[in-house]
């Protein structure tokens, strides 16, 4: 038996997994035939790309259901195939059906906004074209795969997409997607319950007298003594005779007074009319205003595009085409060339130059910085790019990794800290990790120019480390006294050391235990780095050296993260751009 959702959503969509009950509450089924409505909610396919702000449970379990439908594996062709998926969050249960391509889509959304393959460890799903119909792979394949990813979700995952596929939103609840889901039918009347009634069927909603039921679905009495209707989360059949409607004239209202002059003269609205029309009215906007949809759907639907500064970074990335964002690109390169002055980053520009860039890049045009009005004031370019980092819904470090870069800093030795926060970078997502890659060089390669701008590594740290490194749970509560103090040191420590390590931190050479890397074709292989083939851990001039040791071996030219500008400002040695394989 396979536990299902308590949220008794209908799931017309779905005949195949529908409880039907038993012969005796099959009363009057052809009766309780549904009206063909068709619902806002667009398809999985149409949806468009978005990130949650925040995600509020902490594992998904997912399963590959034993209970998988013998007709669709004897169906033919391995295209063809569905698979049930089971779906564990919250102490709530339910089943998805999805096809192999779509598990295919899922890892693609897995691995471009949310995990590197090197961390998640698991194997890219290869194209049906290689499998053919040796159907019998799927089931050890597909099993392998979920079972890894619930062992690593947590509450990073805020792709809305990939929750999409699992039909659950940011809060852990379960919410349906089909066209034809019955909550998101709009109602077409209001009527109060009369009778009480309870329900006798899987597909049927218990109701008590002095309920307000939605009515969606309301066949002529001659067809059909059926309704159906919504009350809460629950949409199923009830009686009509249980009900009234709320907006039902009266059968005494509707008879005119015998005297045929009183009916044929005219005169001024009755108040009971009045009151009527401006209640329907009422009523209307009520519904009207209820109805309208929230922010995320609109996202979820793309008629609300979030704007550069305060749009989620992987969401943003993904949206542009671009590797890193268009506001860091353009600043680092303007710095590097035209900034490095006394405190650059460290003083604040003219509040109205900073505001213009940002409507600039809000409204999607890249701005000329070599203006007069620029040039004169270099500083409200640097302004610019700690303010979009600032503005980031979940910060670049994020918010889930904030305590382990924290503990990090706690390591004895520099080379135990190494891996420690080689070990949490990995696990950024890939849009975090290449812009935090991208900012670390910038801002590395412009400390190397200290004698000029006054701005070594400790001062870019300490100006840097509060729009890089936040904690939600710090922001939300707040610190008095000496602890805030203390958390700008925590934030500026971490920040420091990026800097300082920046070559090997982000070299593909340095390897902690137990990581995977992705080969071209496709397979996972271990790969155990020499540092950790011995007893003890390297120093950092060891690692190094062994770094440009191998760099030689490979014979294959590195290029610059980005082009230098400003020689010797940036001089990159190993360049590493995290793609997302699959």
């Amino acid at each position: 038996m396979v536990a299902w959702s308590t949220d008794n959503l209908d799931t017309s969509g779905e005949p195949a997994t529908r409880s039907v009950g038993t012969t005796a509450n099959l009363k009057g089924k052809m009766s309780k035939r549904l009206s063909v409505v068709k619902g806002h909610f667009p398809k999985l396919v149409d949806c468009a790309h978005f990130h949650y702000d925040n995600v509020e449970f902490v594992s998904i379990q997912l399963q590959f259901a034993n209970e998988q439908s013998d007709a669709s594996w004897n169906s033919g062709s391995a295209k063809d195939l569905v698979f049930l998926v089971q779906v564990s969050c919250q102490a709530k249960t339910w089943m998805v059906r999805r096809s192999y391509e779509e598990f295919r889509t899922l890892d693609a959304h897995l691995h471009q906004c949310i995990y590197d393959r090197r961390y998640s460890q698991l194997l890219p799903l290869p194209p049906l074209s290689e499998i053919g119909d040796r159907v019998e792979m799927f089931t050890p394949l597909l099993s392998q795969y979920l079972s890894r990813l619930s062992a690593i979700v947590d509450n990073k995952l805020n792709c809305g997409p990939v929750l999409t596929w699992m039909e659950i939103d940011n809060r852990g609840n379960r919410f349906l997607l089909k066209e034809e889901a019955s909550l998101n039918v709009p109602a077409i009347a209001a009527a109060h319950v009369i009778k009480r009634y309870t329900a006798q069927a899987s597909d049927e909603i218990s109701i008590e007298v002095g309920d307000i039921l939605s009515v969606i679905d309301m066949p002529p009495k001659e067809d059909s003594n059926w309704w159906r209707g919504k009350h809460g989360f629950q949409v199923g059949f009830f009686p009509s005779e249980c009900v009234e409607l709320i907006n039902e004239k009266p059968q005494s209202a509707a008879k005119i007074d015998g005297d045929p002059a009183n009916a044929s003269a005219p005169g001024p609205p009755s108040p009971t009319s009045v009151s009527k029309k401006h209640g329907k009215l009422m009523g209307f906007l009520r519904t009207f205003m209820k109805s309208r949809p929230t922010k995320q759907k609109l996202k979820q639907r793309g008629i609300l595009k979030e704007r550069v500064f305060g749009c989620d970074l992987g969401e943003h990335l993904l949206n542009s085409g671009l590797d890193v964002p268009q506001v860091l690109k353009s600043c680092s390169e303007f710095i590097e060339k035209h900034g490095v002055v006394d405190g650059i980053y460290r003083h604040s520009g003219v509040s109205s130059n900073i505001q213009k860039l940002r409507h600039e890049f809000d409204s999607e045009n890249v701005p000329d910085l070599t203006k007069d009005m620029y040039m004169q004031d270099i500083h409200c370019v640097g302004s610019l790019c700690k303010l979009y980092f600032r503005e980031l819904p979940n910060p670049l470090l994020t918010y889930q990794l904030y305590d382990k870069f924290a503990d990090c800093m706690g390591a004895m030795t520099d080379d135990e800290r190494m891996v420690k926060v080689h070990d949490v970078i990995q696990q950024l997502p890939p849009p975090h990790y290449r812009t935090l890659e991208y900012l670390i060089r910038h801002l590395a390669g412009l400390a190397t120019c200290s004698g000029e701008t006054n701005m070594h590594i400790k001062n870019l740290a300490i100006v840097w480390a509060p729009n890089l490194l936040r904690s939600m749970e710090i922001e939300a509560v707040g610190l008095s006294g000496a602890d805030p103090f203390k958390e700008v040191r925590i934030q500026s420590v971490v920040v420091e050391f990026l800097l300082s390590h920046v070559d090997v931190l982000f070299s593909d050479s340095f390897t902690s235990v137990g990581r995977f890397t992705g080969t071209a074709t496709g397979k996972l292989e271990c790969k155990v780095s020499r540092q950790h083939q011995r007893t003890r851990l390297v120093s950092l001039q060891e690692a190094r050296g062994e770094e440009v040791e191998e760099a030689r071996g490979e014979e294959v030219p590195k290029a610059p993260r980005h082009p230098t500008v400003s020689a010797p400002l940036l001089e990159v040695t190993v360049e590493r751009r995290r793609y997302s394989m699959f």
